[in-house]
This record gives C-alpha cells, sequence and structure tokens, in this order.
C-alpha cells in the first residue's frame, strides 16, 4: 500500500497538533530549551515506531500498517476532497480556485493547529506520534531523510545483535 497525500496531510497534520501543543512560548524556550525539547522525545520515539510499522510487509504488524495507512489515506482524502475542496494525489496548481492545491492543504493543516490549541491535552502524543509515523514514513521525501536512515539504523542495530546472540 502507497500513501497518498492524505495519508501525508493526517501524519503532518499529527505533527502540526503535537508542535503546537507542546510549544511553551519564547520565554520559556530561552530559559531551558534542552528540557522542553525533551518533551517531544515520546512523541519522536512513536514517530519511529509508526514509520517501522508502515514498512513491514507481513505478519499482523504489516497487517496493522497497511490497515492505519489505509485509514488514513481514506480520512485524509476525505478531508482533502471535502474539507477543503482539493484533489487527491499529486497537488498541481488550479485556475478554478484562489488557493491552489498545495495552498489548501497548508490550509487545511493550519486548521488543525489552531483546533489543536484550544485543547491542549498530552494523553493522547504517543498515538498522535505513531500516526504521523504512519502517514510519513511511505512518503518520498521523509522517507529519503528520516525512514531510510532509521530503517537502515534498525538493521544494523538487528544485524549486530543476532550476530552477538548465535
Amino acid at each position: 500500500m502507497t500513501p497518498t497525500l492524505g495519508a501525508v496531510l493526517i501524519g503532518f497534520a499529527f505533527l502540526v497538533w503535537e508542535i503546537v501543543s507542546w510549544y511553551p512560548g519564547v520565554k520559556t524556550l530561552r530559559g531551558n530549551a534542552l528540557a522542553h525539547a525533551g518533551d517531544l522525545l515520546p512523541f519522536l520515539l512513536c514517530w519511529c515506531i509508526g514509520t517501522l510499522t508502515v514498512m513491514v510487509v507481513g505478519g499482523i504488524v504489516g497487517w496493522a500498517g497497511d490497515t492505519a495507512l489505509w485509514g488514513l489515506n481514506t480520512f485524509g482524502d476525505g478531508l482533502l476532497v471535502y474539507g477543503v475542496g482539493a484533489q487527491t494525489g499529486t497537488a498541481p496548481g488550479s485556475t478554478a480556485a484562489p488557493l491552489t492545491q498545495g495552498g489548501l492543504f497548508i490550509t487545511a493543516l493550519v486548521i488543525i493547529g489552531f483546533l489543536a490549541r484550544r485543547n491542549r491535552g498530552a494523553k493522547a502524543s504517543k498515538w498522535r506520534g505513531w500516526g504521523a509515523g504512519i502517514g510519513l514514513g511511505l512518503s518520498a521525501g521523509i522517507a529519503r531523510y528520516a525512514a531510510v536512515p532509521l530503517v537502515s539504523g534498525v538493521n544494523l542495530a538487528g544485524a549486530w545483535l543476532t550476530g552477538i546472540i548465535t
């Protein structure tokens, strides 16, 4: 299963939601930025888990990753089409709309960030991280810089560990 623009939208929406919910303010960050940046670590770790989940091709984990990606594709495509009037797939410009497809995509993210700011619940941070990893893990731009090194590191650690054990 491959991600559509809708799954990437939902993945970015989870990322925007997390950052907007986490953001403590400029004064607070100037005082102790490292401690506050550490608050994003659970989200980041769960993002890595979601990325790895979607890259598994078989078994129960592969089924869960495919099912989650299918759900993100379906929901995100519906959000793009019926929520902001965009098209799914690539984001070409449109002469009929004042916003291009990319502009509509960013608009959806800004609206989601606004909604997230109204409710600052932190318990769902791990699920948002996992969902963001599922939605973004296979997209070309993210996979090139984050997922491929992540998978390479996991493969290397797996080869090392199995070499030590056997």
